[in-house]
């Protein structure tokens, strides 16, 4: 028995593996595709070392664990309801396969083989009208998620000292950072709406991914050297349709403390100053704040999705300013936030499909001398101030 080194069983009716499953260290092939009662994985399964395939489409799994499985080279398929994915130190794996909208969590880090991002379904674009609708006025029967706290745990992928996706391919791979940061918005929208719907409480986590590099994406339209970013929203119904932020920030570990971190917690900070004819508000959207871990490479690139929904923004004239601070802890002195960078997001019906919202980027940036600029301010003295940036309303990139 401890010979076996393959296992099919496909189209079953079991619910788990047998105890014996944890004497075959010899195991390469686990295929469990179709076991649609099956809902868990024993969890030394990262101890089997010559395990190269595993295959479980169609399982009810909702966690899978397989750090340290340093020979694994594929995964077909994800289950549909899988929520959590470990593959830390998978260093064979060179490719994952499509993302399900149910994953909140997916750790990849330290797979030096690792070439590309997830494939992202083409259809993440839209969000049903309900949704939108549910979060942006919730029911005085929900449980309110208190203002201006720390947040709980956002949706996060993490591919930490993955240092093949810092290759030749990296400026690909920041390009293609908007899907995956598409795909993450709309799932943390909709485990929000599930959470309203389902627990009663109301509650949007927002969305986290980090990547080798030192680079912001170029379709973060607003950017600025330092930790802080300050931009002018356009008025009127742009403000109205506002989703939320995309925000992106590149820590940066000084050469002195390098032998001494290989771990920080990034925190981003949130608020919206609105000023009408009459009064001036300031609403405190909370912070994301995310612990990350076992760094070799020092440059890495936290990309996420601050949802901002239910704000209540004034029909009439108004002037909308929105600030962004970017913490790097425990030691502010070993991290720096070199450079960090934002971009609103918004939802707007459908044109092709009644009852459907398409999720837009504001990925154009306009230099006007007349208006306000994005600004900011930096604790890293030798880097220059970025010049102004600014969205014009009538040509900002929404449908």
């Amino acid at each position: 028995m401890e010979h076996l080194k393959r296992i099919y069983l496909g189209h079953t009716a079991i619910t788990e593996l047998p105890s014996s499953f944890e004497n075959l260290p010899g195991l390469e092939v686990l295929f469990v595709d179709d076991c649609s009662k099956l809902d868990k994985l024993p969890d030394n399964i990262g101890n089997f070392e010559s395990l190269y395939h595993i295959s479980a489409a169609g399982s009810a799994i909702q966690s899978l664990a397989l750090t340290g499985c340093n020979m694994l080279r594929s995964i077909p398929e994800l289950p549909l309801c899988l929520k959590y994915l470990y593959l830390g130190d998978c260093n064979m794996l060179r490719s994952l396969p499509e993302l399900s909208l149910c994953l909140q969590s997916l750790n990849a880090r330290n797979c030096n083989r690792l070439q590309s991002l997830p494939e992202i379904l083409s259809c993440l674009q839209e969000l049903d009208a309900p949704i939108l609708e549910k979060l942006s006025k919730p029911s005085p029967g929900l449980i309110q998620w208190a203002p201006g706290c720390l947040e709980s745990q956002p949706i996060y992928f993490g591919f930490t000292n993955c240092l093949k996706l810092n290759g030749k391919a990296n400026n690909k791979i920041l390009a293609d950072s908007l899907l995956i940061i598409r795909h993450m918005a709309i799932a943390s929208l909709r485990l929000g709406y599930e959470k309203a719907i389902n627990e009663k409480i109301s509650e949007l986590r927002g969305s986290l991914i980090v990547l080798p590099g030192s680079e912001i994406p170029d379709w973060f339209s607003h950017q600025n050297s330092g930790s802080s970013i300050c931009i002018q929203l356009p008025q009127h119904s742009f403000c109205r349709n506002l989703i939320g932020f995309a925000f992106c920030a590149v820590p940066h570990l000084k050469q002195d403390y390098s032998d001494c971190f290989r771990y920080f917690y990034v925190k981003c900070q949130f608020e919206l100053e609105i000023n009408t004819l009459s009064e001036t508000k300031h609403v405190d959207l909370g912070y994301n704040s995310h612990f990350i871990e076992d760094l070799i490479d020092s440059d890495n690139v936290i990309l996420g999705f601050k949802p901002c929904l239910n704000v209540g923004f004034p029909d009439g004239y108004h002037h909308t300013t929105a600030t962004f601070k970017f913490f790097a802890e425990p030691n502010l002195k070993g991290y720096k936030i070199k450079r960090c960078g934002v971009c609103p997001v918004y939802a707007n019906p459908s044109e092709t499909k009644d009852n459907t919202f398409t999720i837009n980027f504001a990925t154009e940036v306009w230099k006007l001398d007349d208006l306000p600029s994005a600004s900011g301010t930096s604790d890293v003295e030798e880097l220059e101030p970025s010049p102004k940036r600014i969205c014009r309303a009538n040509q900002i990139n929404t449908p």
